[in-house]
């Protein structure tokens, strides 16, 4: 028998089948209700997020939704005088890719076909499709064969749209006053950095739609408003511009300077007509252009020389200390200021005021100068505009520099008279002369006229402004009068004259400053305005530097004033000088013109096409080097002190390019 204690089952009471149905009935209930809850909740949230929708979710959404594109708009065109363009906008394409939309398993293929369109590296291409980035731009500026080349591809993640280039119809024409535009469509330089804020289109964000994969669904191309960018009308006369140009470069062609500019005033109004320089660049082509792009006519303060003279003989003809006539002595060529001596070239005694400038004496001018005194002296050359920024819409101009009146020693005062010791910008002193030509009212320089949107609307706009009057009406007319002698028989500039009108100007031939002291290189010069009694147009041609035959401003720049003068007439329509007052002037051109070829140097006699070589004994080494260069005859030197002999003897013609040979003891 089993030791276990035997315990009976318990029974399990049965619950009855109306109760189970009981209790599953209610559990049912409950749980639909949750249900319910849950579904109304959402009903509830989604509601509230249609008709009040969190922000977060609004960008959540546009970003899954909605890719864009970033644009630049079309730039403002610059126009001339006349309303012909200068500089204006392109649409070209341009190739993009979103990478986030190209799979994984597409990356090399398409950078590979990308690469062989586009002709860049596959292995650049192939980083760009790999970057988390929704727009990548491949290459700008194609050429419609590429972007036809591009839509052949037919990849969803892959497409060309529309970008406005920037292009240059006239070329290098009046490039460093139109300046350029960097690749991201940012002025550079010139009025395109001046004007910038009106120019500039802005950018333009172009939406494309995505589907469920992030691939674009919308057509790429986005039309450009047509209100983008604002006009600019310049004063700029493309003609005149042109013949400026030209003449520049017949002076590089002749002389080799280092660089050369000229500036062309409308004297009425001071608008700036022309304003060129070389050497000079294609805004069209700056990859491939390394071209210096400095403006020279308003960003190098130069020494001016001897162009000087005549504001200084208008500071005297103003006190009253002297007129046309009033004799001037010129103490035999040599004048002492204290113990520095300041000698003349061509050495003459008395001469009248008119002289002063006819043979461009440093001694009359001096005398002037120290006369006046200094305060006032330095007041006139800022009455003048010189030492102060004459406001041109364009960046980087100079201002110039004038000696302190309260500390300037007589010695310097004197040079300053002349054009040395001080600094002054090609613009300035092409307003300082337009201000002669114009009854003695100076002008500020208006290269920009007018602003206007696309309705032709003005939105800026610059009348003609008056600086100050620098001289009285009267003086400007005396010394116009008093400058036609420059340019008359034995003046130093007769290579200026312009066929059928008067010509009123004055040369100057300043030294360079090199490493503090005054070297070799010279800066030839020439400025004046025509028709002299009755001024049109203003012109200063410079040339910094020339290396190839002459160096004075009679020679290198007093041509290419004729060249551009004569092209201003005939483009601006004004009427050649009545017969009566060209008379004289066609009497001179019939004989052996007898020209000075320079501020200093021996007077050569025209032969032809060549000159009649003068006696040059008894004369010193520097006489006979300026004469004989500046009319572009070789010269070989033997000894110093005075010329003794010469080959080929004097009076014998000889042409430019040929030897002369002189003995000096």
């Amino acid at each position: 028998m089993s030791d276990r204690l035997y315990v009976p089952p318990v029974p399990i009471p049965v619950e009855s089948p109306e109760l189970v149905r009981a209790r599953a009935r209610s559990r049912t209930r409950a749980l639909g209700a949750l249900f319910a809850a849950v579904l109304v909740g959402i009903g509830v949230r989604g509601a509230t997020l249609c008709l009040s929708p969190d922000p977060q979710t609004i960008r959540q959404a546009s970003v899954q939704r909605w890719g864009q594109v970033t644009i630049r708009e079309r730039r403002g065109e610059v126009l001339d005088r006349e309303g012909r363009r200068l500089a204006t906008s392109l649409d070209t394409p341009s190739v993009a890719v979103d990478p986030m939309s190209v799979r994984e398993e597409d990356r090399v293929g398409l950078a590979r076909d990308l690469a062989r369109i586009l002709e860049l590296d596959e292995h650049e291409m192939l980083e760009k499709l790999s970057r988390e980035s929704r727009y990548q731009r491949l290459k700008s500026k194609v050429h419609p064969a590429v972007a036809r080349a591009i839509a052949e591809l037919d990849h969803p993640a892959v497409w060309t749209h529309r970008d406005a280039r920037r292009y240059y119809p006239e070329g290098q024409l009046a490039s460093q006053i139109l300046g350029f535009v960097d690749s991201k469509g940012v002025g550079r330089g010139g009025l395109e950095k001046a004007m910038d804020p009106y120019l500039d289109g802005g950018q333009l964000v172009v939406q494309r739609r995505r589907d469920r994969r992030g691939l674009g669904v919308d057509a790429e191309e986005a039309e450009h408003r047509p209100d983008a960018g604002m006009t600019v009308h310049t004063t700029l006369d493309r003609s005149i511009q042109r013949a400026a140009e030209r003449a520049l470069d017949g002076v590089v062609e002749r002389h080799a300077p280092k660089a050369a500019f000229a500036v062309v005033i409308d004297v009425d109004t001071g608008d700036i007509l022309a304003l060129a320089n070389r050497p000079t660049f294609n805004p069209n082509a700056l990859d491939t252009d390394p071209a210096p792009r400095r403006n020279h006519a308003v960003q190098d303060a130069i020494e001016p020389g001897s162009v000087m003279k005549p504001f200084t003989i208008a500071a005297a003809v103003e006190e009253g200390l002297i007129d046309e006539m009033s004799p001037v002595d010129c103490e035999g060529g040599a004048y002492y200021i204290g113990r520095t001596r300041i000698r003349d070239d061509h050495p003459h005694g008395v001469v009248t005021a008119t002289e002063v400038l006819k043979y461009s004496s440093n001694i009359g001018s001096a005398k002037q100068a120290l006369a006046i005194g200094a305060d006032r002296f330095i007041d006139y050359f800022e009455a003048f505009g010189f030492g102060e920024p004459t406001g041109i819409e364009l960046p980087g101009e100079r201002s110039g520099a004038l000696r302190n009146p309260a500390k300037i020693r007589p010695i310097e005062l004197a040079t300053t008279s002349y054009g040395q010791g001080m600094t002054v910008t090609g613009l300035q002193l092409a307003m300082a002369t337009a201000s002669l030509a114009n009854d003695g009212k100076l002008m500020k320089p208006r290269l920009v006229s007018e602003i206007t949107d696309a309705d032709g609307l003005t939105a800026w706009t610059m009348k003609p402004t008056v600086v100050r009057q620098a001289v009285s009406a009267e003086t400007a007319h005396k010394l116009a009068r008093m400058m036609v002698s420059v340019t008359e028989q034995g003046g130093t500039a007769t290579r200026a004259r312009v066929e059928g009108y008067k010509v009123a100007g004055k040369t100057g031939t300043a030294e360079k400053v090199e490493n503090g002291t005054y070297g070799a290189g010279r800066i030839g010069s020439f400025m004046g305005f025509l028709p002299a009694d009755r001024p049109e147009v203003a012109i200063v041609v410079t040339v910094d530097e020339p290396t190839q035959g002459s160096r004075y401003g009679g020679i290198v720049a007093a041509p290419a004033f004729a060249e551009i003068g004569a092209e201003a007439m005939r483009v601006l329509g004004v009427e050649p000088d009545p017969p009566e007052e060209t008379e004289e002037a066609e009497r001179l051109a019939e004989v052996p013109v007898t020209d000075t070829l320079a501020d200093d140097g021996l007077v050569l006699t025209r032969d032809g096409d060549g000159w009649e070589l003068p006696d040059l004994r008894g004369r010193p080494v520097r006489e006979v080097l300026a004469s004989l260069q500046a009319s572009g005859l070789k010269v070989a030197l033997e000894g110093s002190g005075m010329a003794v002999a010469q080959s080929p003897a004097p009076g014998t013609p000889i042409r430019e390019g040929e030897l002369v040979a002189v003995v000096f003891q």
